[in-house]
């Protein structure tokens, strides 16, 4: 057996004992490739870009592994013509695969932009990433066409009615379906305004999360509140309206919490309440600067109770709604010791 398998390597030609050693050697490095070499930012994204890279080394090896034993093993015929050409167009996919992967980090460190996202450093795509990666694409695509068809010797594929242009004619056919989210993904990234390390809230689909990837058919994001990523197609994000809660380049976010206390409460008492409000929120939620004081503002003196507005800063955009809570929860321990309440007063009651 193991003498039959080194007659059969030793019998193959270069291209055959390269295309075996490179795929041993790129099944066993591909989860480092893809996790330092070329990373896409995200580990689930690195584990399947790996897991497809292995299962391409698999079937391209089954490929030997079968003329082996079929030319070798049950029979004596020797290498066959066919299953070398299959082997080619296999290590063709596989190293076009390998480029346009290389060829796409390259664009985002060339061309991405550094950005802080969630505490994190790192280099996000921009236009003109995305549209190098496009070229690229387009350069592999049609040459890896050109080198199947000199591999199989089938010149009519460049006819128009060939296999080029039923192939052409499929992504006319299918352009609804990818057409609208590449373009979409383009113009996003042209403007600039929705990119990775915003917060955007949108209501008609209840998110509030901080974006997380974009690509050219979808935007990820991450849930501020319940940490889960979102998936939502890029046409469909353009289709509806959203709201920005911060620049890339401004790590903290202004907010502020209204409450309604009663007329009989004097403003130097809400002033002294709204202090330590804010120092106790500051205690509990470590994105509030205790230095950094809120502004009062008297907004409604309303039918039933005044309505006062604390303005505040949040140093990071990502702890937004835990310093609400916070600041909630402050005003509620401290309004009796303050002595007063932020319950809405009765102003009349009904009489039997």
């Amino acid at each position: 057996m193991i003498e039959s398998l080194i007659l059969y390597f030793t019998d193959l030609s270069v291209f055959g004992k390269v295309a075996i050693v490179l795929n041993f050697s790129l099944f066993f490095i591909a989860g480092f490739l893809f996790k330092h070499v070329v990373p896409s930012g995200s580990e689930e994204l690195n584990t399947k870009r790996a897991r497809l890279l292995r299962l391409m080394n698999i079937l391209l090896l089954s490929i030997y592994l079968f003329d082996w034993l079929w030319n070798y093993v049950i029979n004596t015929n020797g290498h066959s013509e066919f299953l070398k050409q299959v082997s080619q167009t296999g290590l063709v996919f596989l190293l076009g695969y390998l480029f346009t992967q290389f060829g796409h980090s390259w664009t985002i460190k060339k061309y991405g932009k550094q950005r802080t996202i969630d505490g994190n450093e790192t280099k996000t795509r921009t236009y003109h990433s995305e549209m190098g990666y496009i070229i690229i694409l387009l350069i592999t695509i049609a040459v890896s066409l050109l080198l199947i068809i000199n591999i199989w010797q089938v010149t009519s594929w460049l006819q128009a009615t060939g296999v080029i242009g039923g192939i052409l004619v499929i992504l006319f056919g299918t352009k609804e379906a990818w057409a609208h989210d590449a373009v979409s993904g383009l113009i996003m990234l042209h403007q600039g305004q929705i990119a990775p390390g915003v917060v955007c809230r949108i209501p008609s689909m209840d998110i509030l999360a901080v974006i997380r990837r974009m690509s050219l058919t979808e935007t990820t994001f991450h849930h501020v509140i319940q940490k889960h990523n979102i998936i939502v197609a890029n046409s469909k994000l353009r289709a509806v309206p959203v709201e920005i809660l911060n620049k890339t380049d401004h790590n903290h976010w202004n907010d502020y919490v209204e409450f309604n206390i009663g007329y009989d409460t004097p403003s130097e008492q809400v002033e002294t309440y709204i202090q330590a409000v804010w120092q106790r929120a500051c205690e509990m939620e470590k994105q509030l600067d205790a230095d950094k004081t809120p502004k009062l503002v008297l907004v409604n003196p309303g039918d039933h109770a005044i309505c006062w507005r604390m303005n505040y800063r949040v140093e990071s955009v990502y702890r937004i709604v835990q310093a609400r809570f916070a600041i909630n929860r402050a005003a509620f321990d401290l309004q009796n010791e303050h002595g007063l309440s932020l319950a809405t007063p009765l102003t009349h009651q009904s009489v039997n």
